[in-house]
């Protein structure tokens, strides 16, 4: 497996990390969790936890955003960007 790595754009930074599959895991576990309250009006509440599953099985796929430690900007990894287009 390829590491998703390169410096920051804005700093220079070499202290960078992936955001991307684990914000959208969380995400889909908070929703599913949201939703099981919500299953006192059952078609929102069955809605949320699929949506919520969706993204929990999804998140792994998710391309990577890169976020640097020190100034905080993230941005997309450019070198995904260019396999992707091939």
């Amino acid at each position: 497996m390829e590491t998703k790595w390169e410096p920051c754009p804005r700093c220079g930074s070499k202290s960078v990390k992936s955001t991307g599959g684990v914000f959208f895991f969380i995400l889909g576990f908070c929703l599913m969790g949201i939703s099981i309250w919500l299953l006192i009006i059952p078609p929102v509440g069955i809605a949320g936890i699929v949506i919520g599953i969706a993204l929990m099985i999804l998140s792994p796929f998710m391309k990577g955003m890169l976020q640097c430690k020190e100034c905080h900007k993230s941005w997309k990894y450019k070198a995904l960007n260019k396999s992707l287009q091939k």
